[in-house]
């Protein structure tokens, strides 16, 4: 019976040709976020792709180990040379490429908490280069005893102690393919649109009897309130499953086969846009917390709009819902009076990546925890809830 239901998704015209697209975008999201990566030349050109990915890996392994202090105190040295050297301005940063990470751990170091002074570097002397690592944790310091933003001590203390978990040194070589895979707009806009196809693919599992006029058959028959229905849930997560995975793989591994996999072991905090994270986790496990983070988040908007389809006998409707779950708070919680109750909705694991940036704390029975332990968990506990509702409420279903 799962199998028949298998069948009547992916058999469907509209459904073969939505798969099809959705593979097209795979390729093209995958292809977009290699081609963004970017090289210049030395006359000021630049080139973009595997080439541009090939030569910043050659210049930024040259430092490749611990970031330590007289890492750090010959990397100011050749950013004065490069300064003093050369004059003209895309020259001038074309030589910088190689040690362009480096020093932007080092100007993060030196800016206040939340700002950036790509210039900071100029100015920072060789004998201060072993103040890096405290420097990160005193300026959060700073700023939490700024009042510019109110913390608990409790949350004070818990992110004061995540920074200062941050092993150092920290291990250092070029990690181009997953900082385009984790960074990328492109992987954020790819994955909404994934839920948003699969849930056309999956919406018509629970309503598609009563389109057909067939529910009084389906319903009165032996096993229509018991294995029927539970096929109908098997085949809906087999499709969810199987498409989400097979497509995030095909999508990693364009950008990873064009771009390397080197770096897998290189701490965040070794990212630009990461400096400030407060989970002390590796670009490796930023990956997999990342999809698998998605792959929880797709379950539950999908099943909740196979449930809406089941209790309102409508396809469209559980689109829709789809839609707005994974797509609308990207919208509304831009708006200041939303942007709290939009920050739990289920949306947010798709985006986990995103989140590693942010500072977002939560403090449940005098325990503060960070904002991704406490949605991933959450929405698990909420699918695994979903699933027998869901069975419950389609086994109801009064035959009009």
């Amino acid at each position: 019976m799962m199998k028949f239901e298998l069948k009547k998704i992916f058999l469907k015209p509209v459904n073969r040709i939505l798969f099809i697209i959705l593979i097209l975008i795979t390729i093209i999201a995958g292809v977009l976020t290699v081609k963004d990566v970017q090289y210049i030349l030395e006359n000021g050109d630049a080139i973009h792709g595997i080439k541009a990915s090939h030569s910043l890996e050659e210049d930024r392994n040259k430092w490749k180990g611990y970031i330590t202090k007289d890492v750090l105190k010959k990397v100011l040295r050749e950013n004065r040379r490069i300064e003093k050297t050369e004059k003209i301005q895309s020259k001038n940063y074309s030589k910088k490429q190689g040690i362009e990470e480096i020093n932007s751990i080092i100007s993060l170091a030196f800016s206040e908490y939340k700002e950036y002074d790509y210039y900071r570097v100029n100015s920072v002397r060789s004998s201060e280069a072993g103040d890096v690592y405290n420097k990160r944790i005193l300026r959060l310091k700073n700023y939490l005893n700024s009042g510019k933003e109110r913390f608990s001590d409790a949350e004070k203390e818990f992110l004061i102690a995540q920074y200062e978990k941050m092993e150092t040194p920290l291990y250092y070589e070029y990690a181009g393919g997953w900082k385009a895979l984790l960074d990328s707009q492109y992987m954020l806009t790819f994955m909404r649109i994934l839920v948003v196809i699969t849930g056309f693919l999956v919406a018509g599992i629970f309503s598609d009897e009563f389109q057909l006029k067939a529910d009084s058959v389906f319903f009165s028959s032996e096993k229509g309130r018991n294995k029927a229905i539970v096929s109908k849930i098997e085949a809906g997560f087999i499709t969810v499953t199987s498409v989400y995975w097979s497509t995030i793989m095909v999508y990693s591994a364009i950008v990873l086969f064009s771009l390397g996999s080197g770096g897998s072991g290189c701490a965040v905090q070794t990212g630009f846009s990461n400096w400030d994270s407060i989970y002390n986790i590796t670009y490796l496990e930023d990956y997999l917390l990342s999809v698998t983070s998605g792959y929880i988040g797709s379950l539950f908007i999908l099943f909740f709009a196979m449930l809406i389809s089941a209790k309102s006998r409508s396809t469209v409707i559980a689109i829709t819902v789809s839609f707005i779950l994974s797509c609308a708070p990207m919208f509304l919680g831009r708006v200041t009076i939303f942007a709290k109750i939009m920050a739990l909705f289920p949306d947010q694991l798709l985006r986990v990546n995103k989140s590693l940036e942010e500072c977002k704390l939560y403090e449940i029975g005098g325990k503060v925890m960070g904002f991704i332990t406490i949605i991933i968990p959450l929405y698990l506990i909420l699918f695994i809830i979903l699933v027998p509702v869901l069975y419950r409420v389609y086994k109801k279903t009064e035959i009009k």
